[in-house]
């Protein structure tokens, strides 16, 4: 795990990518305040953060997850096309062997995508609690918050939904970066590789009514059981990646 974490850190394309990530819910902030500053309402420190993005300018918030199995696979998996190409996976797997490499891969794959994730979220949530402390507005009528369920339920408890819908987020971000692993180590070609993964996130998310980014949304009237169908293509496209990814490296990949 050591050895592909040195090789981010020293590459200063990834890293510009990273600090990306990290910097992206922070400058949120900051748009908020200009808001706020022009006149706009407080809203309360739960609805300030990036991951409900209801007061976020949308521009930024998308920039950031409708792009990120793209910007994830140029940290976690070109590390597989670049090994092929220059010969290092041979030399992985005969020191390995080829469960044990497929497994490393898959598993600094998720683990780099979901630290990369989290820590700029976590970090967003906790200056929003501080900044924005003992404001109340929420943006909702009194009658548009009995008439959606899902609304009443996450304004009562906006910590939980916060959370939960962070944690929603970290985990699918695992899940593409094993994703977009997977297809780099059957493919090795960046070429191919990254309109692959980024098909593989617009196609649930091209929907024509919940796609994936409702299912970790909080404080809209969307039920996140609405995007299950979309969650579950997802699932299914990463899935079928890791599959064959695993049946070509085990089965049929010479050393």
């Amino acid at each position: 795990m050591s050895y592909y974490y040195n090789r981010i850190i020293n590459n200063k394309i990834k890293l510009s990518i990273i600090l990306f990530f990290f910097l992206m819910p922070v400058i949120s902030i900051l748009f908020v305040l200009f808001d706020i500053h022009m006149g706009a309402s407080v809203y309360c420190p739960e609805l300030n953060t990036f991951i409900a993005r209801d007061t976020v300018p949308g521009g930024i918030s998308g920039l950031f997850f409708h792009y990120m199995p793209l910007l994830l696979a140029i940290i976690v998996s070109d590390d597989c096309a670049e090994d092929y190409k220059l010969g290092y996976k041979n030399l992985l797997i005969s020191k390995w062997g080829k469960n044990r490499y497929f497994l490393i891969n898959m598993s600094k794959s998720f683990i780099f995508s979901a630290l990369i994730i989290l820590i700029p979220l976590l970090v967003n949530l906790v200056m929003t609690q501080f900044i924005f402390a003992g404001a109340t507005y929420n943006g909702w009528s009194p009658g548009d918050i009995e008439t959606f369920p899902t609304v009443k339920e996450s304004l009562a408890n906006p910590m939980k939904y916060n959370i939960m819908c962070t944690l929603i987020a970290v985990v699918f971000a695992g899940v593409l970066g094993m994703g977009s692993t997977a297809v780099s180590m059957a493919l090795h070609n960046r070429f191919i590789v990254y309109p692959i993964v980024y098909i593989m996130w617009y196609i649930p998310n091209s929907l024509p009514q919940h796609n994936v980014l409702c299912a970790f949304q909080p404080f809209t009237e969307y039920n996140m059981a609405d995007s299950m169908e979309a969650v579950i293509i997802m699932l299914a496209l990463n899935f079928a990646a890791i599959t064959f990814c695993y049946i070509k490296v085990i089965k049929y990949d010479k050393v």
